[in-house]
């Protein structure tokens, strides 16, 4: 079955039904109807919440306390104004946001700008950094449970859960909703153990609220690729893309307009932040002020294990880091065949043989469990990244209010223009700052 909305099935029809009778109740009776159908964003904040934000929110906590709560938190805050721009597309257009920037700006900016580098590229090199990461939590996890499970080995694991899941992403309305179910669980994971570990090393409630809501930006290099990291980390181009896919593998139709303003709300801002901020608070607690903590976000994350009292929390904690790895990696091979399929101009069938090579490609990640991540790769794809996201952004954001594109349905808010805007902005300048200070420049 290929991506899209046409050929309708059962399920969707009847879910269709439920959701117009949902949207005549007051608010609250809308608000809980649309729980049932969640998911779009949750397939977006289960790839968002990856290695990347959680060494992100490692080295910040640990680093500089409570004061860089804020960074995951309106990061994905002006992002949602690039989810609500993916899911009008995705609502109001039979092609997707890529097959419009070909049409309208030219095959560069679409296929190979946001296609090709965008997501493509970056999801086979992103990969490697969370095979890294989940095959020491899991090496770590089984030695405290009394086996050995080495990583030279359990990246098969990974792999194995991993690939099952996102090979049935597309096949049919109900595996999406099966595929969306399993990354809300991976995130109810990741609240309930990190949670654990918060409850175990104490929150000071005060800073907090403050640390979240109020901005600050601490001195130094350092400091500022601290807050660079996570904004990186936390919302860019491949995070609009894979909403709107989402959006698009659900058959989102107009009747699915107000849901999706609830769902990247409370699927996708709320438990990313939730996540982002526990394991902040628990490395502020641990480690905050002292001396002679580890360097690495993978030692860093050891030794707190090191102090807490419960055996249970101690795996907990390390299965919190494995379901952050897994939803990842199912996430980011989604993005990557679709994106492979729009940068070859290719239907995206999830039979063909291309998109199977796109969702298997990125899995030349395992090598990170023995080799780490190739720093060189990184710094070589944020380069283009930072080179052409801003087409990519500025694509959206005229496609967005051309009324060839979306007719009548355009943006017609300025307050959301101006948000795009920002969100374009904001997203570019990270990017050619963390290139330019990785370069040592």
């Amino acid at each position: 079955m290929a991506q899209g909305q046409e050929g309708r099935s059962a399920d969707l029809e009847r879910e269709v039904e439920q959701l117009k009778e949902i949207n005549t109740r007051p608010f609250l009776g809308r608000l809980g109807g649309y729980f049932r159908f969640m998911g779009p964003a949750g397939m977006e904040a289960a790839t968002t919440l990856g290695a990347g934000s959680f060494t992100a929110a490692v080295m910040a906590g640990a680093t500089h306390g409570y004061d860089m709560l804020w960074v995951p938190f309106y990061s994905y805050l002006f992002g949602l104004f690039m989810l609500y721009l993916g899911a009008k597309f995705a609502i109001h257009r039979k092609d997707s946001v890529i097959e419009l920037q070909n049409q309208y700006h030219t095959r560069a900016v679409g296929s190979f700008s946001t296609g090709f580098v965008a997501c493509f590229l970056a999801a086979v090199v992103f990969s490697f950094g969370q095979y890294a990461l989940g095959t020491d939590a899991l090496a770590s996890m089984s030695k405290l449970m009394g086996f050995d499970f080495p990583r030279r080995i359990n990246w098969i694991a990974i792999m194995a859960v991993s690939v099952g899941l996102s090979l049935l992403y597309g096949k049919s309305h109900r595996l999406v909703r099966f595929v969306e179910k399993s990354m809300q669980i991976l995130i109810a994971v990741m609240l309930v153990t990190f949670l654990a570990v918060v409850v175990k090393t104490g929150v000071n409630a005060p800073a907090m609220l403050r640390g979240v809501l109020v901005p600050s930006v601490p001195r130094g290099v350092e400091g500022i690729m601290v807050v660079i990291a996570g904004l990186t980390a936390a919302m860019g181009v491949m995070d609009w893309v894979q909403y709107h896919y989402a959006s698009r593998a659900r058959g989102y139709t107009r009747h699915h307009e107000q849901l999706s303003v609830f769902d990247s709300i409370f699927g996708g801002l709320i438990p990313v932040t939730l996540v982002l901020s526990f394991i902040g608070i628990a490395f502020a607690e641990t480690f905050a002020g002292k001396t002679g903590i580890p360097e690495s976000a993978m030692d860093l994350s050891n030794a707190l294990v090191s102090v807490l009292p419960s055996v249970w929390v101690r795996v907990g904690f390390y299965l919190g880091i494995i379901a952050i790895v897994v939803s990842t990696m199912v996430g980011m091979p989604i993005v990557s065949a679709q994106s492979l399929c729009h940068s070859l101009n290719l239907p995206q069938d999830t039979n063909s043989l291309v998109w199977k090579i796109g969702l298997l490609l990125p899995h030349i990640g395992f090598l990170g469990a023995f080799i780490g991540k190739p720093l060189w790769a990184v710094i070589t794809v944020a380069a283009m990244q930072s080179l052409f996201n801003w087409l990519s952004g500025f694509s959206w954001y005229l496609l967005g209010n051309d009324i060839r594109a979306l007719g009548g349905h355009v943006v017609k808010s300025y307050l959301v223009n101006l948000g795009i805007i920002v969100s374009i902005v904001a997203l570019n300048l990270v990017f050619i700052t963390f290139v330019l200070t990785e370069l040592g420049v």
